[in-house]
């Protein structure tokens, strides 16, 4: 058993929410985050019997605000929250984003901001802990608070809805009794906190970092393997360039890929020729301006994670409950969508270099890599690439600022979050196929060239390749199924070369 990760609503990182989501790692709730939730609730108690108006405790919401609700109707209402916000439609969301989806919304409650229910924090604990996942379906949101999907992930707090459970398909009630857990009754201000947030989001947000980091180093590592099987001179990778004008994912990137060519002879080659593509000899500065838009990203995402998008927010050392506009996540989609052109980018870069592989003028190698003149070998894979990058190309168009007034015209701005982020993790998975294509082209490049390569990450590589997939000798199997091979490489993180790393000697 994982040692449990205690939650506390303000150091939540994206590593943790990708070991909770992914590897089932264990929570437990921070006592003084639990006296801060229970402080907040305190004020809403207090505050339930107000006569002066409070969005969401005495209102009603959105156009209809201006609806008086009394205490002898907050559990109807807060109910009928969930109800009325159930408007998501499928697909529904895999489990790691559920996962990640309860845990973001229960560090968020854990702020003290929101003032619900403390069995409510009990049980989202609990039913991540149990691997009870509701089931949130993907479409319902304009990105002003996940309110369609989170009202999904809400049903089954009270005891409604479907929860996937050991691979299962069950209403909540019955998962819950199974686990020997009761359903919540919800009282004032329940029901809002539960479906306005942006916790579908954040958290789809935070896995995509910890895919696009790893991504990201895989992009390099296979690029060094090509770099050095095509024996392109060493010069292009002088770090003292860096000094000159010190972009921080250029840096980055090429530590990284002196990582890898650690003990090559490359360095000792004796190449001082200038010709080649810029797809190669600059690709740690275009792999570094994608770098650079990931870490803006990083710099954003853990202010989403661990603060609270309440509206209304709970005061609790001045007694009060004020609006907020936190709810607001233009800037994460927007971050989101750079990422999107900079990947695209990566994409064009790498299609670049499988192509210049495959040209003899270029590379200096049999054309098409292939090992005899009358051997097709690898010509035709270069239409997949391009129909990647195409797709590629599409998806990285702007998505945000495509929305309606909704609310009866009073919520007139919108910025399609979960669709931006839907869009990038489709990117993300395209470039996995085309980095194990660019892996194929390398490991073959090399054996014509020679034979393993003989840096320490540049090596790694190619032997996790040719586990995988022997050396092309003829037109006589399915290469479609050796690309398959290849994107499960890097699906599995199998070209993620660990080694800490240092500039290379030379």
């Amino acid at each position: 058993m994982d040692k449990p990760i205690v939650l506390d609503g303000h150091s939540l990182t994206t590593a943790q929410i990708a070991a909770i989501a992914r590897s089932d790692v264990p929570v437990e709730l921070a006592p003084p985050a639990m006296e801060r939730a229970s402080e907040a609730r305190k004020v809403v108690l207090e505050l339930s019997n107000s006569k002066r108006p409070i969005y969401g405790l005495n209102t009603g919401l959105g156009a209809n605000k201006d609806n008086r609700i009394e205490p002898e109707q907050y559990h109807r209402f807060n109910t009928c929250i969930l109800h009325s916000h159930s408007v998501a439609l499928p697909p529904i969301a895999n489990r790691d984003v559920k996962r990640a989806t309860m845990l973001c919304r229960l560090n968020g409650l854990l702020t003290g901001m929101a003032g619900v229910n403390l069995e409510i924090l009990y049980l989202l604990r609990d039913m991540l802990n149990y691997r009870i996942h509701p089931q949130i379906p993907e479409r319902g949101s304009v990105g002003m608070s996940d309110l369609g999907n989170m009202a999904y992930l809400a049903l089954p707090l009270i005891g409604e809805g479907y929860v996937e459970f050991h691979g299962e398909i069950l209403p909540a009630g019955e998962a819950l009794n199974r686990c020997g857990l009761s359903p919540v009754q919800l009282g004032p201000k329940d029901g809002l906190p539960l479906v306005s947030s942006n916790a579908f989001s954040v958290a789809k947000a935070a896995l995509l970092c910890e895919d696009t980091d790893a991504l990201l180093h895989m992009a390099d590592a296979v690029y060094a393997t090509g770099y050095e099987a095509l024996g392109y001179n060493p010069m292009f990778l002088d770090t003292r360039g860096i000094s000159i004008r010190p972009m921080e994912g250029h840096r980055q990137s090429l530590t990284y890929v002196h990582s890898c060519l650690n003990g090559s002879k490359l360095w000792n080659s004796g190449n001082e020729s200038l010709a080649g593509a810029l797809s190669y000899k600059s690709g740690c500065s275009i792999h570094g301006a994608v770098w650079d838009s990931l870490h803006y990203i990083q710099t954003l995402l853990p202010a989403y994670i661990n603060s609270s998008d309440d509206c209304p927010a709970v005061l609790t050392r001045e007694k009060e409950i004020i609006s907020t506009d936190h709810f607001i996540v233009t800037g994460l989609a927007i971050a989101f969508e750079m990422l999107d052109i900079a990947l695209a980018h990566l994409s064009k870069t790498i299609c670049n270099r499988i192509l210049r592989l495959d040209n003899e003028h270029f590379s200096g190698l049999p054309r098409f890599l292939r090992p005899e003149r009358e051997i097709i070998a690898y010509s035709t894979i270069q239409k997949t690439v391009s129909a990647l990058d195409g797709e590629i190309r599409h998806l990285a168009n702007p998505a945000s600022l495509d929305y309606l007034p909704t609310a009866n015209e009073s919520e007139d701005h919108g910025c399609n979050t979960p669709y931006v982020m839907g869009k990038t993790e489709k990117i993300v998975d395209l470039l996995r196929y085309l980095i194990g294509i660019e892996a194929m082209h390398s490991a073959q490049a090399a054996d014509l060239a020679g034979g393993r390569p003989s840096g320490r990450g540049t090596g790694y590589i190619y032997d996790a390749v040719r586990q995988a997939i022997p050396f092309l000798e003829d037109d006589d199997r399915d290469l479609g199924a050796d690309m398959q091979r290849a994107y499960q490489l890097v699906l599995e993180e199998k070209l993620l070369y660990q080694e800490e790393p240092s500039y290379a000697e030379g």
